[in-house]
């Protein structure tokens, strides 16, 4: 039912919208960061993962990220079952590549506003504001609603490398200690009073050592080699 609010919201701000002075397309402007994309066909990369929640301190984790088309992903770090996986192996050039319904909704100084709603009722998110930078054709920021597994965001920092791959990625979430395994948490110092309350947590992962566009076995994104990782 919610799914269908939205998109019949969808319906009627189009309508107005369309009686508005011109404005970018919405589809243009998400068919311009799919064709940019399109330029990495594999990359992999070392990550630091660095984890801030109030109530629990955990030291900085490494890790590898692979990456080959059209939607092999793969993230490993050793020991780190913190993250919700839908915030950390969330494709967000796939989910831009499902059938949606896509409205402009504004725009700030560097970027453009487009909000998403799949037209698939089992798709992982239910809807997506993505921020998309207006002179790079690539997302600075995105926040989305996913189906049944809460709300987070997304924002991308990029250096000055041949290809639009972020160096750094920060994943916004809820969170609370029940969340969190306990054998994970083992001897970890855990703050009692703030432990039961349900809090903001944030994971930044800082990218280095890129190799883009080489060769990567279809091995590396088995359940087998994940496992020899870990």
């Amino acid at each position: 039912m919610m799914r269908n609010l939205i998109t019949s919201l969808f319906i009627v701000f189009t309508g107005f919208w369309l009686s508005a002075p011109a404005q970018p397309s919405a589809d243009a402007l998400i068919a311009g960061v799919i064709k940019k994309s399109t330029m990495v066909k594999s990359f992999e990369a070392d990550v630091a993962i660095d984890v801030d929640v109030d109530f629990i301190r955990i030291p900085v984790k490494n890790g590898k990220v692979f990456y080959k088309e059209p939607d092999k992903f793969r993230f490993r770090a050793t020991g780190f079952a913190l993250v919700p996986k839908k915030g950390l192996n969330f494709s967000v050039i796939t989910m831009l590549q499902q059938a949606h319904t896509a409205i402009y909704a504004g725009e700030e100084e560097k970027n453009h506003i487009v909000k998403i709603v799949p037209n698939d009722a089992a798709a992982d998110f239910v809807i997506a504001t993505v921020w998309i930078e207006k002179a790079k054709d690539r997302i600075s920021k995105m926040q989305v609603t996913s189906n049944g597994q809460g709300n987070y965001t997304l924002e991308f920092a990029y250096g000055n490398m041949q290809y639009d791959l972020p160096i750094s990625t920060v994943v916004g979430f809820d969170i609370q200690q029940m969340d969190i395994p306990m054998k994970f948490i083992g001897n970890l110092k855990v703050d009692p009073k703030k432990a039961g309350e349900k809090t903001k947590g944030n994971v930044k992962l800082t990218y280095s050592n890129f190799k883009v566009n080489g060769s990567i076995p279809d091995t590396v994104f088995t359940d087998d080699a994940a496992g020899q990782m870990q």
